[in-house]
């Protein structure tokens, strides 16, 4: 069947993605602070950044993979996703007090000050290499789409979108980031609920259909209880492992971390977080039905899906194909609006560990905000290169909706215990714990490739490792001294304003 794209349809593509960038762009300020650039002078509300968090999770990745999965397997996906919701608290009243209480600017600058220089820059290059591949994912999965429409080939839909992504968030900083991930949202939204309302339509009996049609073939399965560790998506493994990666992803990744950094309080802080986790849910539960209802039509009108060239092309192939005008230009505007937003916070959460972690703590401290600026800005230029340039990549993961959930699992576990060894734990110390991120590492990968379980499981086991070896190594030598850990450990308030040593090997 051809893919036929009408001029309103590619006019409304081509002036969202050029209304985006020119609103990022307007956020250029010359001479703009360092507080202005990577955090949005710390004065972004509650609801703005609450809205970009999820916009963090809705990259095209999710919008077309969770459909594509409910296609072809269930909807036990939901169970992943609503580890959110146990995690939130966690994050609130545990890990963001202790960031905030210190204005940093990275969640690793916290572990150099409860432990030591090492292990902020082992944990920051670990997330370097999480937030960098899931950019590249990002940038792949709407570029599948601009391919599919155009006939170009991959690497040229690649380059577009990578191209006009990095050039608004290298301009505008947080604030680029954050308005337009509030716009792609709003975008977002509109073509998720159009999309719904109108597969449903187009099928003959419809939701009563999908019911009996979907459900017979078991695409409506929900409740999976099975304790084999090998099933993907059943209760345990989405629920167990899930909360590790969700945890992880709150609590110590810098993309959501700096986006908390930007509000004004803690107070709007913890409520940006409850907020994103309520609206990640239903939203989620929305893309997966989709499955069901796609799945219900393509059953009464199977000719209708020659020429789709993969499972994770679904959404669009049917949007092109079954829909029109300006419906379906909306449609297609919003998958790209998803992932033009995960790709701006990503680029501005990279440039900032880069240039905080790395160059001004390590290489060149103590220069003149400007300069650290002006790092900032050509930092983003060559993280967008680089996470292009890997996109090309990106389809050797596997299913979309899986592929960073995968790397998430092997790096996921170890850096969230190594934060969680030093805020609830007294004994805990610098060496012990990467070690015991490094061994736990190596044995998930081990695992991982020795075996079919569950990758949400991977996670968990990094993290339950990694805990356990850093814990029982740290017993042997010295006890840290009280004075290294107050005001770091829970329990330990110690004076807000005090900086204190980093506890030894």
């Amino acid at each position: 069947m051809k893919i036929t794209f009408t001029v309103t349809e590619w006019a409304i593509v081509g002036g969202y993605i050029a209304a985006v960038s020119v609103l990022g762009s307007l956020f250029y300020r010359k001479g703009s602070s360092a507080s202005d650039f990577f955090l949005g002078g710390r004065r972004m509300g509650s609801v703005a950044v609450a809205i970009s968090l999820v916009a963090a999770d809705l990259s095209a990745i999710t919008y077309m993979g969770l459909p594509a999965w409910a296609f072809e397997h269930d909807l036990g996906l939901i169970w992943a996703q609503s580890t959110y919701l146990l995690v939130a608290p966690i994050v609130m009243y545990v890990f963001l007090p202790f960031y905030m209480k210190f204005r940093f600017y990275t969640g690793y600058e916290y572990l150099e000050r409860r432990f030591d220089l090492k292990t902020r820059l082992v944990v920051s290059g670990l997330f370097l290499l999480m937030r960098g591949s899931h950019v590249a994912i990002a940038i792949y999965a709407p570029s599948i789409i601009l391919s599919l429409l155009t006939g170009l080939p991959l690497y040229v839909s690649v380059l577009i979108m990578g191209a006009f992504t990095t050039a608004y968030t290298t301009l505008g900083g947080m604030r680029a980031v954050i308005w337009t991930d509030v716009m792609q949202f709003s975008i977002l939204m509109s073509g998720m609920i159009a999309v719904s309302w109108l597969s449903i339509a187009r099928i003959p009996g419809g939701i009563r259909a999908i019911s009996t049609i979907a459900g017979q073939a078991g695409h409506l399965g929900l409740f999976n209880f099975s304790l084999d560790p090998h099933q993907i998506t059943a209760f345990w493994p989405s629920i167990l492992g899930g909360s590790a990666i969700a945890l992880s992803t709150l609590g110590t990744d810098q993309a959501y971390l700096q986006r908390y950094f930007s509000t004004r309080s803690l107070r709007e802080g913890r409520l940006s977080i409850l907020m994103d986790a309520c609206m990640i849910v239903p939203v989620s539960l929305i893309l997966l039905l989709l499955g069901p209802s796609l799945y219900t039509f393509y059953h009464f009108y199977p000719e209708h899906l020659k020429g789709l060239p993969s499972a994770d092309a679904l959404l669009p192939f049917f949007v092109v194909h079954e829909l029109s005008g300006v419906i379906s230009g909306v449609i297609i505007a919003s998958i790209f609006a998803s992932s033009m937003a995960v790709m701006s916070a990503g680029l501005n959460s990279l440039t900032t560990a880069t240039t905080v972690d790395f160059y001004k703590r390590w290489l060149r401290p103590n220069l003149d905000e400007s300069h650290y600026v002006l790092v900032g800005r050509w930092g983003t230029v060559a993280w967008g290169v680089a996470t292009t340039v890997a996109a090309l990549f990106a389809n050797r993961l596997g299913p979309l909706v899986n592929a960073f959930t995968r790397i998430m699992g092997l790096l996921g576990g170890p850096v969230l215990a190594i934060f969680l060894l030093g805020m609830l734990t007294r004994r805990a110390k610098a060496t012990s714990s990467v070690i015991g991120g490094g061994v736990s590492l190596i044995f998930v990968i081990w695992v991982a490739g020795v075996s079919n379980i569950s990758f949400f499981y991977h996670a968990l086991i990094g993290a339950v490792t990694t805990f356990v070896i850093g814990y029982l190594l740290s017993l042997f030598g010295a006890k840290p001294k009280r004075s290294q850990l107050d005001g770091l450990v829970r329990g330990m308030e110690g004076s807000m304003g005090s900086v204190p040593k980093a506890v030894g090997k």
